[in-house]
């Protein structure tokens, strides 16, 4: 693949631009049409275009030589493989003129037929093609300039070209594409057999203004001002090159590439038609612009460009405001300005190598591999190699600390410019600090400290065999005792200082001093710590339960021994005659911290015995509780109610009788429907016959109960039982126009032709559950059953309408009844029957 491919892969990014040409030179001419550069005899040719009749000819920088006459029309331009002749395209003078390069003198005329107006030129295949327009369409003919006597013959023409196609050709290939047009159509030539053979058609641009062959000839290369993009596509079948056909070049969507130039080297300068921003960039194997050139206020003229024979040199035509025209020198466009940066190292201490790192930065290919000569304060060190990325690392060892300044070189190479950075490291050892822990373990006995060594952000390392010093100081008394060194785990930095004591109760100073290294500096630390006493824990082992009045044993023991002749502890016993807690003296603490406790509990109930250890000069004080269940007798307690079924909203009588007790005659009644929470529906003393009575309304099934808290000798008791409460059922019937009594009964009366509508409503809320209607008629001396509903669901007021349908009703008797029966989930009522309600039906 040619070096052009990667020009359609990606947007171009371009940070700035050089700012017009090493030297510029003004040109005589009026009008500009195509610039040829002869390196053999470093000359430049500037054709005019249609209406000139003469073509410059000038030094390398600009500087007139000759001015050759009589080419009417001077436009394309092409050197021979010997650089012995030009060749001149005359639009005006339908020929081609051939101009020998020695002398500046045109040697020979070949006529291209009347009105063919030739323009672009190229030689390929041996032979010199031009394009040129015949009337309303555009071809392409050929000159065999290798004749004795060169004819210009036309060749088969493109049914799609218009106007006269831009050619380029390398040894066997030519390539011609329809210039300044809305789609423009190319085409690829194979000339290997002395005859153009077609390869390749496509329309595959908007307006192209330049077209050209990479240097190996695999693909050709169009710019096109309407498009803003330079294409590169396959010589073979006009494919792009890449996935992304087209690239946008200074300025985005308002550029105009006009003119298009490609080195020997692959090297691709584009040229931009605006006054404004840069007007040429440089391609180098990459996407991306390697360098750019602004001609501000002047702009690039179509076909502009030109490499010279060193392939550094670019040369350029502009033209400004009033039309003038000016030769711009790039002696050497290629170069590639590039960047060297430098980055701190993360440290740099004596004795201990250190690195920090850079990078070369270019617009063009990275220059990987590359030396760049590296020297500290002025010393020369080890060259550095740039890698892929453009990075590269310098590492140096200095044993003192200071200030170095060190310098990077790059030198430059046939594609990139020098450039030369320098940093200043500061060489010092690094800080370190000591963290010992502020909640030591220490007591009477001994002293433990956990600490860590560290550096400055964990940077630089601890050497093997590091120490810290210890000094330990009495607070009280000022006495110091230094402490053997200690060791510091290098890998960790930690360390452990433990100190034996014979002090007990007093107060410590620790002064923690590392002494510092070649890389680390020196640093220093105070623990201060009180001595703590020791435990204990105390523990108590008691039965859990005693007989009242009966003769009770426990023990304990108190942690951490020995003890002191003579340590007691303090006992005291909490029950239901003492709350506030009664003492019961001390018991003797042995040696080992045990004792026992003697006790006669006279009250039932929980007796709690706590035991309280005051403390001594190693110990803290301690303290542990332990609950005896002492026996209380069982008294009798008994609940009664003076019914056992209820109806909705009665109140029921309960009575609870309390037998024997101590000194608690006090009863508590409460009451807990089905569903609902337990409520206290009185707390009483008991009268002399050992009742209390209490009354409960109720509007569900409930739980009755009755409780004793107990007393100093006869224990709690509790019992209960439930009474049932049935739902209540209440009728409605509307619609009857009168009432009536028959038999001491009352009815209502209804018109045969009226709707007898019936309501029910059940309490409490018993919505969703059913409801069923029974309805009997009067008649051979008694009632008989006509109808019986299926389930009517309450509604969500927990009732329900409803209307009766009777025929042939008229002088009848009848009632209705509604009876609520509960479903399996409501367990809180009975199933309740309403009241008969009696109705006639009558004309």
């Amino acid at each position: 693949m040619s070096t052009i491919a990667g020009l359609a892969t990606a947007a171009v990014g371009l940070s700035g631009s050089a700012a017009w040409a090493d030297s510029t030179t003004a040109l005589p001419i009026s009008h500009y049409a195509h610039m040829l550069v002869d390196p053999a005899h470093q000359h430049i040719f500037f054709s005019q275009g249609s209406g000139s009749t003469s073509i410059l000819v000038t030094d390398l920088s600009g500087a007139v030589v000759a001015s050759i006459p009589n080419e009417p029309g001077a436009d394309g331009l092409a050197l021979s493989a010997d650089g012995s002749t030009v060749y001149a395209a005359l639009a005006d003078g339908s020929a081609i003129a051939a101009i020998d390069t020695a002398s500046l003198t045109e040697t020979d005329r070949t006529a291209t037929g009347s009105g063919s107006r030739p323009g672009s030129l190229a030689i390929g295949g041996g032979q010199l093609w031009y394009g040129y327009t015949d009337g309303g369409s555009g071809g392409i003919g050929s000159v065999d300039i290798s004749s004795a006597d060169p004819v210009a013959t036309a060749q088969p023409t493109m049914a799609h070209w218009t106007v006269a196609p831009l050619l380029a050709a390398d040894a066997d290939t030519l390539a011609a594409a329809e210039p300044a047009q809305g789609l423009s159509y190319v085409a690829t030539f194979d000339l290997s057999s002395g005859t153009p053979v077609l390869e390749a058609e496509a329309s595959v641009s908007s307006g192209t203004s330049a077209v050209q062959f990479t240097p190996d000839g695999s693909d050709v290369v169009l710019a096109a001002q309407q498009d803003a993009a330079v294409r590169a596509f396959r010589t073979s079948d006009l494919s792009p090159t890449a996935a992304v056909p087209g690239v946008y070049y200074s300025g985005g969507v308002n550029s105009e590439p006009n003119s298009l130039a490609i080195g020997a080297d692959g090297t691709v300068a584009v040229g931009n038609g605006l006054g404004t921003g840069p007007n040429v960039f440089l391609y180098s194997g990459s996407n991306t612009a390697m360098s750019s050139f602004a001609f501000a206020p002047s702009s690039l003229a179509p076909d502009g460009l030109a490499w010279g024979a060193d392939g550094l040199t670019l040369y350029a035509v502009t033209t400004d405001s009033s039309g003038a025209y000016t030769l711009n020198v790039l002696p050497e466009a290629e170069l590639t300005d590039t960047q060297l940066s430098l980055k701190e190292p993360n440290f740099a201490v004596p004795t201990q190598p250190f690195t920090f790192g850079g990078s070369l930065a270019t617009k063009g290919v990275i220059p990987v591999g590359s030396a760049l000569q590296v020297s500290r304060d002025g010393t020369a060190l080890p060259d550095a190699t740039v890698a892929a990325d453009g990075s590269f690392t310098v590492t140096d060892t200095q044993q003192n600390e200071g200030a170095y300044t060190y310098q990077v070189s790059y030198a430059g190479d046939a594609t990139h410019r020098p450039s030369t950075a320098s940093l200043v490291v500061n060489v010092s050892r690094l800080p370190t600090g000591i963290f010992a822990s502020s909640a030591a373990s220490s007591t009477p006995a001994s002293v433990t400290l956990a600490g860590t060594l560290s550096t400055s952000r964990g940077l630089g390392s601890i050497a093997p065999g590091t120490t810290i010093q210890v000094i330990r100081t009495n607070v009280y008394t000022r006495q110091s005792v230094t402490l053997p060194p200690v060791p510091v785990d290098p890998a960790t930095g930690a360390f452990t200082v433990t100190d034996a004591l014979g002090d007990v109760g007093l107060g410590f100073s620790y002064d923690l001093s590392f002494a510092g290294d070649a890389t680390l500096e020196a640093s220093t630390a105070n623990v201060s710590l009180q001595l703590s006493k020791e435990g204990p824990e105390l523990n108590l082992s008691a039965p859990k339960t005693s007989a009242r009045a009966a003769a009770l044993k426990f023990s304990g023991r108190l942690s951490t021994g020995p003890y002191p002749a003579g340590e007691t502890v303090a006992v005291t016993r909490t029950d239901l005659a003492h709350p506030s807690g009664y003492s019961l003296g001390s018991a003797v603490v042995g040696a080992d911290g045990a004792f026992s406790v003697a006790d006669t509990p006279q009250i039932g109930g929980a007796n709690t015995y706590t035991v309280t250890y005051a403390g001594d000069l190693t110990h803290n004080s301690a303290s542990a509780s332990t609950t005896v269940q002492v026996s209380r007798a069982a008294t009798a307690l008994s609940v009664a109610t003076n019914a056992s079924t209820y109806t909705y909203g009665a109140w029921t009588r309960i009575t609870v009788h309390l037998g024997t007790t101590d000194n608690g005659r006090t009863v508590s009644v409460y009451a807990q429907p089905v569903g609902g929470a337990r409520v206290l529906v009185t707390t009483g003393t008991v009268g002399g016959n050992g009742d209390l009575v209490a009354w409960y309304r109720l509007a569900h099934t409930t739980w009755i109960s009755a409780s004793f808290a107990g007393d100093y000798r006869y224990a709690p008791a509790a019992l209960g039982r439930y009474v049932y409460d049935q739902a209540e059922v209440a009728e409605a019937q509307s619609g009857y126009y009168a009432g009536t009594e028959l038999s001491g009964v009352a009815y209502k009366v209804y018109h045969h032709t009226a709707a007898i509508n019936v309501g029910v409503a059940v309490a409490p809320d018993k919505a969703g559950q059913c409801v069923y209607i029974g309805v009997q008629e009067y008649y051979s001396g008694g009632w008989h059953a006509i109808l019986s509903s299926s389930c009517q669901k309450l509604g969500q007021a927990s009732d329900l309408a409803g209307r009766l349908v009777l025929k042939n009703a008229t002088g009848h008797l009848f009632r209705f009844v509604a009876e609520y029966v509960r479903s399996a989930s409501d367990t809180s009522n009975l199933n309740t029957w309403g009241t008969w309600q009696y109705f006639t039906v009558r004309t």
